[in-house]
This record gives C-alpha cells, structure tokens and sequence, in this order.
C-alpha cells in the first residue's frame, strides 16, 4: 500500500507490505534497478547503503521491544532516495516513522524546513526520530535495572535470576540489532556527501553522534546488570551453603542418638538401664540432654 505523505518540492512516499502493485509503480515513475525493487517484496539480511548515480538505497534495521517474547525483535526500513523524492519501504507499522508522520503534520515550521531543503534533510530527520525512538526503547531496561538492584537482598535470589535471564537476553538482542547501524551512519555520511553536497556531512555526524549514545547507555546497563547477577549469584550460593551446612549438622545430630538407643536396643546379658521402672524416661532425658549438649556447642562454633 502507497500513501503520499509529502507531495510539494520535495515527495515522500510510505509503502507498507510492498506488492507487485507498488512495484509497477515504482518502475513507472523511476529507474531503479530491477534487483533493487525485488528486494523491496522481502526482508534484507544485513544494514547497507549502496550509492547510484541518482538514487540511494538504504537498509536500516532497527530494535522494538516485544512484550510478549520479553525482547527485542529486529525490524527494517528500507529508503530509495533521488534528488527530490524519498521513498520509505517496511513490512509493519513501524512507531518512530507514524510519531514521525504526525510531527510533521502538527508542526509547521519542521514541514516549511524541509520543503525549504533536500531529500537529505528529511532522511536526517526520520532516521533521528527511530534512534530517539531507540533511546525510549532503553528506558525499559533502565527501569528494570533498578528494580533488580532494589530487590538483590530482599531474599528473592531465585526470582531474580529469571528477571536477570530475560533482562541479559534484551540487552543481547538490542545490542546485536543497533550494532548493525554504526557501519550504516558511517557509510550514509560519506555517501551524503557525494549525493547531496558537503553541508549535509554535519547532519549524518550529529546521527552518528547520537547513536553513540545508545551504544554508551547499552554498554552501562549490560555492566550494571552483570554485576547484579554475580552479586545475586554469590547470596544464592551462600544461602544453599547454609542450607546444606544445616542438613549435614541435623544429620550429625541424629546419628549418635540413633546409635544410643540401638546400643540398649541390642540383646545383650547386662542392661543395666533396661528393667528398670523409668527406663524410657532416662533413655528419653539422656537423648534430650545430650541433643541440649550438643546444639549449645554447635551454636558456640556457629554452625547453627
């Protein structure tokens, strides 16, 4: 589906879910390569700018949170750019690019600064919008990062290492998507110039710039969670220590007791205990004082 969001000096096309209907339109109004339009019907593997005599193509690929997978999925933007029209290509409703839309409409002095320049302005703008739209991304996991910090000794061991688990898994994801957009600015600056002229190296800079601040931020909250999770390893560790220290003392408690009574259980000729009118009783108070006895020295040398 074709939508024509800016018709005056400058023209941006949407097409969402590209068919061979928009592909025909395409080869109507433009000389873009027939490989180039086929790969617009599919999903790309990797992020590129590739640079024509008189059109960019651009793949750029970009994280958004899945709340049901609790992660981060990769989705993809592909652009076709001449001299006076940019063409936007994706396979979904993407976010940044309908907040994008609705930013223009509503603010005029943006709309009249765009007009008024390139189509090398208006990618500068949307592709600032999806990395803004990433740094929100990020404010999930920072939240989530605080909360992990907020319960490390609450006694939760257990329920945050799964929060940990899917926390590291997000990052993972995030970090392997927006890793792929370095080498894309990079090239963009470069390709910039030689399509648009030396003024608009600055713009695809600043991007550069802001994208590093993603990367800054991912990097800060990986080392934070990751200290979190050692921390949290080590309370888990120590408290089933503690567990099993106090299984093996509670089965050295019952062993020499149990080897009392079997003692005057055993039939031997001289008993001098059994017989007697209070036989249980003094069974029962020596075992009882001898567990006295012995939980007083464990809790003396700590142990309990």
């Amino acid at each position: 589906m074709i939508r024509t969001i800016i018709e005056d000096k400058i023209t941006w096309y949407d097409i969402t879910k590209t068919d061979a209907g928009d592909l025909e339109f395409l080869k109507s109004k433009f000389d873009f390569h027939p490989v180039i339009l086929d790969e617009l019907l599919h999903p790309s593997a990797r992020s590129r700018v590739e640079t024509y005599d008189h059109y960019l193509f651009l793949v750029y690929h970009l994280p958004i949170y899945n709340a049901l997978e609790k992660t981060a999925r990769q989705t993809e933007i592909d652009f076709l750019l001449t001299k006076n029209v940019l063409i936007t290509v994706h396979y979904e409703k993407i976010e940044p690019l309908a907040l994008f839309e609705k930013t223009l409409k509503n603010n005029i002095h943006l709309y009249d600064r765009i007009l008024k320049n390139t189509t090398g302005h208006l990618l500068y703008y949307l592709l600032e919008e999806t990395v803004d739209f990433s740094l929100r991304q990020l404010k999930h996991m920072e939240e989530k990062t605080k909360e992990v910090g907020s319960e490390l000794f609450s006694g939760k061991e257990r329920h945050l290492l799964e929060k940990v688990s899917y926390l590291k898994r997000d990052m993972l994801d995030f970090r392997i998507i927006v890793r792929s957009q370095r080498g894309l600015l990079e090239s963009l600056i470069i390709a910039a110039q030689f399509f648009w002229g030396e003024r608009l190296k600055i713009y695809f800079s600043d991007l550069l710039g802001d994208y590093l601040k993603i990367t800054h931020l991912i990097e800060n909250l990986k080392e934070t969670v990751e200290s979190f999770e050692t921390t949290n390893a080590q309370l888990l560790n120590a408290k089933s220590n503690l567990i099993m220290q106090r299984f093996t003392v509670l089965a050295f408690l019952t062993f020499p007791l149990m080897l009392l009574v079997a003692l005057f259980d055993i039939d031997a000729v001289s008993r001098p205990i059994i017989g007697n009118p209070y036989d249980f009783w003094i069974i029962f108070g020596s075992v009882v004082f001898i567990i006295l006895i012995m939980i007083g020295y464990f809790k003396k040398k700590d142990w309990l």
